[in-house]
């Protein structure tokens, strides 16, 4: 099976940057979780053990950066301000407040934001 590759454009339509050897069933999530589709479903293109082990292998390691990344996102949004919403984050984050503080404590920011 072929693997794919993902151009990414600007509202212009100037390629700012392009990666291959995506596997298709990651690239139509992809594509679906960008356009906020609500439906998930099940490898079309990956069939044999090897070929849905590497899919899976392939998703995890975006499923791991994108997580890093949303919690760099968690705590840019908290530093914006010393009352920042922290409900509409963590509403935002799809998580419950008590994650949310979590992930803050552990970057360095306080729970209490009363004493800063």
């Amino acid at each position: 099976m072929k693997t794919w590759g993902i151009t990414i454009h600007d509202a212009d339509g100037n390629q700012i940057t392009s990666v291959g050897g995506v596997r298709p069933d990651l690239a139509e999530a992809l594509v679906a979780a960008l356009g906020n589709e609500r439906t998930v479903e099940p490898p079309r293109h990956a069939t044999g053990f090897n070929w849905l082990t590497n899919l899976i292998a392939q998703t995890s390691r975006v499923i791991q950066h994108l997580d890093a990344f949303r919690e760099e996102a968690i705590v840019a949004a908290d530093k914006t301000h010393t009352l920042a919403d922290r409900k509409a984050i963590a509403i935002a984050a799809g998580m419950p407040p008590s994650r949310l503080y979590r992930i803050l404590e552990r970057h360095g920011r306080p729970r209490n934001r009363a004493t800063t």
